[in-house]
């Protein structure tokens, strides 16, 4: 006598899938929510209950989740970070965006078929940008394998079979197809910064952005908790705790 509707089965449903996809997924979701009702329907009927620990543990979550909701509401989640804001921050922290490990600034193209006509426009052009809007290979992009400019990332994520070929690459060279098992890589190395040099500021301005609208955010949480505060009536019993 359980239902599971498909507005719930929606609430585990990622954004952005294809339709194939999701469709895949609701099956696979399906078979889940079915098997884990008929345990808990088992272990119901054999008389099997949850302890105080585990109503706690619950308690506390929806207290979270209620918190979350609340806070959202009243606290700003859009602060405006300014250029000038992001500026002094990063003469204030250079230290901290010091490289510790090589990065290379990279544009990425995968195509599972090897096409002679577009691998020799790549070898042409030596502009594996044009390349990958030309033939909208941003749109077959997936998280794992990113077509476009991926900016700067750690050398060391990389696949060995590439770092080999960026290592006897020129800067602003596009790479041979690399073959792997799935398919061709083409790689165009714009830049390479070794481990210890400093982060340019564009390449951070993001992470300071964050970092800034979290200590605001913070700051406007501790003054808008202290006047809750100074609202309720609180008393503590330490010595029960000893």
């Amino acid at each position: 006598d359980q239902y599971l509707l498909n507005e719930q089965l929606q609430y585990s449903i990622p954004e952005g899938l294809d339709d194939d996809l999701v469709f895949a997924l609701k099956k696979e979701l399906i078979n889940s929510w079915v098997e884990n009702e008929i345990i808990y329907q088992s272990a119901l009927n054999e008389g099997f209950s949850l302890g105080s620990k585990e109503q706690y543990l619950i308690n506390s979550y929806k207290k979270s989740l209620l918190i979350q909701i609340y806070l959202n509401q009243k606290l700003d989640r859009d602060y405006a970070i300014s250029q000038k804001d992001i500026n002094e921050y990063y003469r204030e922290h250079k230290r901290e965006f010091i490289r510790n490990t090589d990065e290379v600034h990279i544009i990425h193209l995968f195509t599972e078929q090897s096409d002679r006509a577009i691998f020799s426009e790549i070898a042409e052009t030596g502009d594996l940008m044009q390349i990958i809007r030309k033939y909208y290979f941003n749109e077959k992009s997936t998280k794992e394998l990113p077509n476009g400019d991926l900016g700067y990332i750690a050398a060391n994520r990389l696949p060995e079979i590439i770092m080999r070929m960026l290592t006897r690459q020129k800067t602003g060279s596009v790479s041979q197809p690399i073959k792997t098992n799935d398919g061709y890589h083409f790689i165009q190395l714009i830049d390479w910064q070794k481990e210890g040099t400093q982060k340019g500021i564009e390449q951070v301005k993001n992470e300071i952005t964050r970092r800034l609208q979290a200590d605001r955010r913070n700051t406007e949480l501790e003054r808008f908790l202290e006047g809750l505060k100074q609202k309720a009536q609180i008393q503590t019993y330490l010595s029960k705790i000893k």
